[in-house]
């Protein structure tokens, strides 16, 4: 009689090893998710700061483009269409356009930039800030040029105004602010 010893070799996973590779997938899956939906955030963060200061600074150029009109800029806030309808200076090549008549058209401009008007999927402008406010604030030959919009993030300072600024949009937690400081002479 021969003794034969015959070696059994596992020829799967048992349920256990099965549960505890798909938990460790599914807090990996989970963990992926995260990251992208912070990454999300945080770009959509950066273009509208980068959309923010672009605006910021393009009108510091029409300003320095136009100083005669100066009090015009600062005397009008703009954004989320504060200014309804298209300025229409009578301005021809004959008869050009006076500083202050210039300086209405660029805010109007400068309002259709904020608001995202010159970008639009269907209906929609899709181009701009979120809830967004331009202002301009003249102190002598000193001008502030501030753009303000709401964030998806609140900030743990309570909205505090950048640069002494109060006037320029609502306050909150979630509100941001570019500002220009530039001399115009």
């Amino acid at each position: 009689m021969s003794n034969r010893h015959r070696t059994i070799g596992q020829k799967g996973s048992t349920f256990m090893e099965i549960l505890v590779a798909l938990l460790v997938t599914s807090i990996g899956s989970l963990g992926a998710a995260a990251l992208q939906t912070k990454a999300k955030r945080v770009n959509h963060e950066s273009r509208q700061q980068l959309i923010a200061t672009y605006l910021a600074n393009a009108m510091v150029e029409k300003i320095r483009a136009n100083p005669d009109a100066i009090a015009t800029y600062a005397a009008t806030d703009v954004g989320g269409g504060s200014i309804t309808s298209i300025p229409s200076p009578a301005c021809t090549a004959s008869d050009p356009c006076t500083a202050n008549e210039l300086a209405t058209y660029d805010l109007w401009l400068w309002e259709q930039e904020l608001d995202g008007n010159s970008t639009t999927l269907g209906e929609n402008a899709v181009g701009g800030l979120i809830q967004p406010a331009g202002c301009i604030v003249q102190s002598g030959s000193q001008i502030q040029v501030v753009v303000s919009w709401s964030s998806l993030t609140a900030l743990s300072d309570g909205g505090a105004r950048a640069g002494g600024v109060t006037s320029c949009g609502t306050a909150g937690t979630n509100r941001r602010q570019i500002v220009v400081t530039t001399i115009v002479g």
